[in-house]
């Protein structure tokens, strides 16, 4: 048989492959260089596969959903004298929570909602970024939501809030609150407008990057524009659901929102808070 000449042009010059009944050309991929090819390719598949199924992938994507409430509450910030929403409000026929006040902030484009009808509707488009994939305890009464607030102490020896106060961010405003530290007048005001109320400015947390804004409580009464459990004191009230054991859920740690817009993923003991105690993130107090 004779041996076909194949000639090939390329831009840095000739190749020559000749062929018999095996065809061999210098320059042809080899056995090896195709095994390293599908070892990448199966490594990136596994990667891809651990990173986004199971506890871990759950994880990932609850902390995603903090990220997005990071540039909400920014936003809200700015258009609001540098104050963040307080975690509750209750003064009787007047209601409102965090998550409901910023409601039209979790929009891509954020909309200036007025009425709270609408208000909850943007809520309810915003609802599966309010629940953390691992959050499987069922709500018999609402829409998941599987965030809070950190905790602020409202009594006469933390008011006025100030960057050495040793409590977290979010308020909590009720009739009694309101009366005790702001007086009478203050109350029947908010009553008819709660966008009255003082709220938490940023500028006051002395060390943004290192003080809780907003983590995960899983409880069943904790659901979308729910005054209960608008707030999260400590590391025990997130492990009380587990019954003191959380190691099932993001291997025993918390995903946590700092004020400063970034998360991390921490145990309790790391985040300084030990027992009931407010110290570590829980508080804007710095050294604590």
């Amino acid at each position: 048989m004779k041996t076909k000449l194949i000639r090939r042009e390329w831009k840095t010059g000739v190749n020559e492959c000749h062929s018999t009944r095996v065809f061999q050309c210098r320059g042809s991929f080899t056995m090896w260089d195709l095994i390293v090819i599908l070892s990448i390719v199966a490594f990136l598949g596994l990667w891809f596969s651990f990173t986004r199924s199971g506890e871990r992938g759950r994880t990932v994507r609850c902390a995603n959903n903090l990220r997005m409430l990071g540039p909400a509450m920014q936003s809200y910030v700015n258009d609001h004298n540098d104050g963040l929403p307080a975690a509750g409000i209750n003064l009787g026929n007047t209601r409102l929570t965090w998550d409901l006040d910023s409601a039209q902030y979790l929009q891509p484009t954020p909309t200036r909602a007025i009425s709270v009808y609408d208000k909850k509707q943007l809520l309810l488009a915003a609802s599966q970024e309010l629940c953390c994939p691992s959050d499987l305890i069922q709500r018999t009464n609402g829409v998941p939501r599987s965030y809070a607030m950190a905790a602020c102490v409202m009594t006469g020896m933390t008011w006025p809030l100030g960057s050495a106060s040793p409590t977290g961010v979010g308020l909590w405003w009720d009739k009694f609150t309101v009366a005790a530290m702001l007086g009478d007048t203050t109350l029947k005001a908010a009553t008819k407008k709660p966008e009255s109320l003082p709220r938490f400015k940023v500028s006051d947390v002395p060390r943004p990057a290192d003080t809780l804004l907003m983590t995960e409580l899983f409880t069943s009464d904790n659901t979308l524009g729910s005054l209960s459990h608008t707030r999260v004191w400590n590391v025990n009230d997130q492990e009380n659901v587990f019954k003191g054991d959380s190691s099932a859920v993001h291997g025993g740690r918390f995903n946590y929102l700092m004020v400063d817009g970034h998360v991390e993923l921490l145990t309790g003991l790391q985040t300084g808070g030990i027992g009931n105690e407010l110290a570590g993130i829980w508080t804007i107090e710095p050294g604590d």
